[in-house]
């Protein structure tokens, strides 16, 4: 079809066309006549001549926590066994107008180039790539030819994750997972329990010798399923805590203590106060669902939901209200209401501003700036080890 400059030029010869009929001017007829021919022309080699194009695209990396780079690096092949005409390349990006490329001609049978770009990772979120348009265009610009390549990809920007030491989670009166869970998560492994007398029947593999030597009599190991505590981390999504700027803070921290635990080998979750959650789960290679989780999770509601926390074990609160700061009492139901061992506060207004040190008690770690996460935490693991 056309490009809005062969409409014009088209037009504009039609005119011509009229006009010199009309006058009886050959200048305008002739005119007329070539600017509209050109047009036809045009359009009609777009037609029995489309490009054949293939687009390899990498997204390196495909996760990235904001304001760190993400890059696109395109290679467009041409396919066709003639030359390409100049190339228009519109690759669309959800939450922006796209990405828009010109390429060169390229030459027939594979001729190819490459291209990249960088992608917005100011804020979180998720940014979905695809599909792309390329636009054959003429050599005049009088007409084009359109097609798709449904390519997609999918750029997660998360919270900054801040490096904790790994967070061991006391098992408490839950120890155990569940047997289905334990095999879902692919947890195989068991721990030794202690010995006892043989019995027939027993895996001769599992004797200890050692201990029947010592016995007179044949010993066999038991084992017990592996124990992991459970961990859930609240985020706070009441009003003032509900704002985009308070959520880019609290998910942060959010998503550090999740990843600690991870690599601990214990279980966590992470929850909203509204209801919203993630899965339970445990291994270091389950932290990119609960990254997606943490960089779509936008509003709030104004009240705790009945379920929250969801499940048994250990439980984390974090929070932006600033009310929670200056009221110890307003803290402590809060913590009551969520089973919450620590509440973690944030000041989101003046983050990293502020010349206030953050401050750790038993119960509750305030945070003022970046990096104050892991030395509380750290102040927190050596008080209790001092007391033990």
């Amino acid at each position: 079809m056309p490009t809005r400059a062969g409409w014009g030029v088209l037009i504009s010869g039609v005119a011509f066309v009229i006009a010199g009929r009309l006058f009886g001017a050959v200048e305008f007829l002739v005119a007329g006549t070539v600017a509209v021919a050109a047009v036809v022309i045009a359009v009609v080699l777009r037609r029995i001549r489309p490009s054949q194009i293939a687009v390899a695209r990498q997204l390196t990396p495909p996760r990235v926590p904001a304001g760190e780079p993400a890059r696109v690096d395109l290679e467009v092949i041409n396919r066709a066994g003639y030359r390409t005409p100049l190339l228009r390349l519109h690759d669309s990006v959800s939450g922006t107008r796209g990405v828009h490329l010109s390429l060169a001609p390229l030459a027939a049978d594979d001729g190819r180039v490459q291209g990249a770009y960088r992608l917005p990772t100011t804020r979180r979120g998720v940014l979905d790539l695809g599909p792309i348009r390329i636009d054959d265009v003429d050599a005049l610009g009088l007409a084009r030819r359109s097609h798709r390549v449904d390519t997609r990809v999918r750029l997660v920007v998360h919270p900054p994750i801040e490096p904790l030491p790994p967070v061991r989670v006391p098992a408490g009166d839950d120890p155990l997972l569940g047997e289905e869970l334990r095999q879902s998560l692919g947890l195989s492994d068991e721990e030794f329990d202690g010995l006892r007398e043989y019995v027939p029947g027993d895996d001769l593999r599992k004797i200890h010798w050692p201990s029947s030597a010592r016995h007179g009599d044949l010993q066999v190991r038991q084992f017990r399923p592996p124990r992991h505590g459970r961990l859930s981390v609240v985020i706070d999504t009441r009003p003032p805590s509900d704002s985009t700027l308070a959520l880019d803070h609290t998910t942060s921290i959010a998503g550090s203590i999740a990843s600690a635990v991870l690599a601990a080998g214990d279980a966590t979750k992470i929850e909203t106060t509204d209801g919203r959650t993630t899965e339970l789960v445990t291994g270091v290679s389950q932290l990119d669902p609960m990254l997606e989780f943490l960089a779509l999770l936008e509003g709030g509601s104004g009240s705790i939901h009945a379920s929250v926390p969801t499940s048994a074990g250990t439980v984390v609160a974090v929070s932006a209200d600033p009310a929670l700061v200056r009221d110890a009492g307003a803290r402590r139901l809060f913590a009551q209401r969520l089973r919450a061992a620590i509440v973690i506060t944030v000041d989101a207004d003046r983050w990293g501003t502020s010349e206030v040190e953050g401050n750790r008690t038993a119960d509750w770690l305030h945070l003022t700036a970046p990096g104050q996460l892991a030395s509380l935490w750290q102040k927190g693991r050596q008080r209790q080890a001092a007391g033990r």
